[in-house]
């Protein structure tokens, strides 16, 4: 089935508009975020603060990359598009842009991997601080990051003749204006969908694994903490919630309407308002992610509320401030 109804909200030029506008938005956000983890982590956060700037910058390049260099376009139960971004405009062919947005996003990954693991490795492993385990883990990341930057290869590495993949496109959908297949740099990377499908969920279902295997891991070791005095133990607690709920606010937030594409693309059903809207939320994901750490964890949130020079002195302010206490 394929719906196209010609609306603002569909139009490429539109979509364009407001992700190069989101980059507006999120190159100030994200540099406060930045400034604020740098110089404003306090003594009881220092052990997280190296997995909070590898998320953060992660995060500041996911949205950087597809807000400005990628802009994409997605006809996602083809596996189709095109580029609105700066890399198009200089040149670079559509096979480099694909692999760069797609691997941009896989690089989430890894880095909420990161981000569990050391925690894991801070308070249950007792080898820690041993050289044999800091090699291990270096040979643990490199391996990580390695299946994450080859896990588009096997798409990449079967490209369809784009004349026939351009009728093929017509003929699955047929709602799709003419000047959209037409747009210069239009590409579909699969006959198959089902092939670039199984990079996505390979490289998600990798990650969850071990985010799943960390978070269980440490939660069974925060939360039974018997060594040490109550006030360690609860802000260990107190700090394990909070980068848990960092995690997974943004998540949740962008969880729904992907999913809901997902199913739509599996059913081979083109709702090209819902792709739009799912790129518009996907490019937000990483100010989510900042927005969301500037807000949870109290010394990040007082030194932001500080920098502005917002005093607690009136009531709304008080409750805001209060209520995540």
């Amino acid at each position: 089935m394929c719906i196209y109804r010609n609306i603002t909200i569909e139009d490429h030029h539109f979509l364009q508009f407001i992700l190069n506008w989101l980059a507006v938005f999120e190159i100030p956000l994200h540099t406060l975020g930045a400034y604020i983890v740098i110089w404003k982590t306090p003594k009881t956060m220092l052990p997280v603060k190296p997995s909070m700037l590898l998320l953060h910058f992660t995060c500041v390049w996911h949205d950087m990359c597809l807000c400005v260099l990628v802009v994409p376009f997605i006809i996602f139960p083809a596996a189709a598009g095109f580029s609105l971004g700066i890399l198009l405009k200089i040149g670079v062919t559509m096979p480099y842009i694909i692999y760069i947005g797609v691997t941009t996003t896989f690089l989430v990954a890894p880095a909420v991997v990161f981000f569990f693991e050391d925690r894991y490795n801070t308070l249950v492993r007792r080898d820690s601080d041993t050289r044999s385990r800091k090699v291990k883990r270096i040979i643990y990341f490199t391996v990580n990051y390695l299946f994450t930057l080859v896990a588009l290869l096997p798409t990449l590495l079967n490209l369809p003749d784009q004349t026939d993949a351009k009728a093929l496109t017509l003929r699955q959908f047929p709602c799709l204006p003419p000047d959209v297949l037409d747009t210069p740099g239009f590409y579909r990377a699969s006959d198959d969908i089902n092939v670039l499908a199984i990079s996505c969920m390979s490289v998600n279902f990798f990650g969850f694994v071990q985010v799943a295997f960390f978070f269980g891991a440490t939660a069974l070791k925060v939360f039974n903490m018997k060594s040490t005095s109550k006030r360690t133990s609860e802000m260990q607690k107190h700090l394990f919630k909070c980068l848990c709920l960092q995690v997974a606010t943004p998540i949740l937030i962008i969880f729904i309407p992907c999913s809901y594409v997902v199913v739509l693309s599996a059913m081979s059903y083109l709702d090209q308002a819902a792709n739009n809207i799912v790129c518009i939320l996907l490019t937000v994901y990483g100010a989510f992610s900042t927005i969301s750490m500037l807000v949870v964890h109290k010394p990040y949130r007082l030194a932001t509320l500080q920098l502005f020079r917002f005093r607690s002195t009136t009531a709304s302010t008080s409750l805001f401030v209060n209520s995540f206490s």
